[in-house]
């Protein structure tokens, strides 16, 4: 019997990795041991997905909290290395497209172990991305990568992926939308207003630019005398809010667990985001995006006209929400596959250990 090593830091790889993994201990040919580096390392962000989702607690949490992503790579990389040499029959299993998705795939290698990566052939084109530059190299690095969407299988492929670069290419469907069907909301009422727009802003480009954050909040504050804008506040987004000195009058609420999150969501009438997650849930629940982000990861929620998108500049993201209601958009295509990521996953590594 094989180990699996699932390599996780942040949100969503702990929701992802919730169903992989009660998936997975379904198979006697399989066994478990989850590894966290501690990127989101506060209560709100960590400790409280473990509890909810019902995730076994971590092999080991490296508890790495550098606040340079280059210092953080380095010193994940060299912990999961030093730990990995122990772990010689391993898999290791990496998500997304993190800071700890890259430390994770170049530990693998170095050690010589058999790596998976799922959210594969995600691309943007923008290089400045560091988001781009984990995926790339987690994609090439990896002896199996799993595919979220046609457009990500179609763009492995068309990179030479199977053919060129050997590695297995299997497209999936998303655990994200696994986690969406199989995951219930909390029954609790999470805001008191009847109508009113959820916002959950993170991404470091907009966040380390005080000028694109002062953009956002001041066109959050204007759409919040319309409508009213609640935010659950990732710890960075404050931090950095207080650093900069700028002024928030929208709804301000402390970081949500998944029930809460998707509960508040569920009852929105739209959705402003920055994050890959919140905005595929926005396409499940058959809510209309905005997204900011110049070039946002899924731009099959474009195509379909469920989503715009926005640079961080005021009256850009005030008009392009202001365009949302005349988006024609169509819900009902299965972009995100349908809701079996993780059985596919499941007997995709069962028939790659026992060959």
């Amino acid at each position: 019997m094989k180990t699996i090593l699932h390599i996780v830091g942040n949100r969503p790889q702990f929701i992802k990795l919730a169903i992989l993994y009660k998936e997975l201990a379904t198979s006697q040919h399989i066994s478990q041991k989850i590894i966290h580096t501690g990127q989101h390392f506060s209560l709100s962000m960590s400790n409280i997905f473990f509890d909810e989702l019902h995730i076994p607690a971590p092999e080991v949490n490296f508890n790495i909290q550098n606040a340079s992503a280059q210092l953080f790579v380095g010193e994940a990389t060299e912990k999961l290395y030093q730990y990995f040499l122990g772990e010689k029959e391993s898999i290791v299993f990496v998500y997304g497209d993190t800071n700890t998705t890259l430390a994770g795939a170049m530990a693998a290698k170095r050690c010589g172990l058999q790596l998976a990566h799922f959210e594969a052939g995600v691309r943007t084109y923008d290089n400045a991305m560091p988001e781009e530059i984990n995926r790339i190299l987690s994609d090439r690095l990896a002896d199996v990568n799993y595919c979220c969407t046609q457009k990500n299988y179609t763009t492995m492929l068309a990179e030479g992926y199977s053919n060129a670069i050997p590695t297995e290419v299997l497209l999936t469907g998303d655990l994200m939308l696994d986690a969406f069907v199989k995951i219930e909301p909390t029954s609790k009422r999470i805001v008191e207003y009847n109508e009113y727009v959820v916002c959950s802003i993170h991404r470091e480009a907009n966040l380390s630019n005080s000028q694109n954050l002062e953009s956002i909040v001041n066109a959050l504050n204007i759409l919040h005398k319309d409508i009213p804008i609640v935010m659950p506040m990732h710890p960075h987004t404050q931090k950095r809010i207080a650093e900069y000195g700028i002024n928030v009058s929208f709804s301000v609420l402390e970081p949500l667990g998944y029930p809460d999150m998707k509960n508040l969501l569920m009852h929105s009438k739209y959705i402003i985001t920055d994050s890959g997650g919140t905005s595929r849930e926005a396409y499940f629940l058959k809510k209309k995006s905005l997204i900011i982000m110049d070039k946002p990861f899924w731009p099959e929620i474009l195509d379909q006209g469920c989503s715009l998108n926005t640079a961080p500049i005021e009256n850009e993201i005030i008009q392009k929400y202001n365009a949302l209601p005349l988006l024609k958009s169509n819900f009902e295509t299965n972009i995100f596959g349908f809701g079996n990521a993780a059985e596919k996953i499941r007997e995709h590594l069962t028939s790659f250990l026992v060959s």
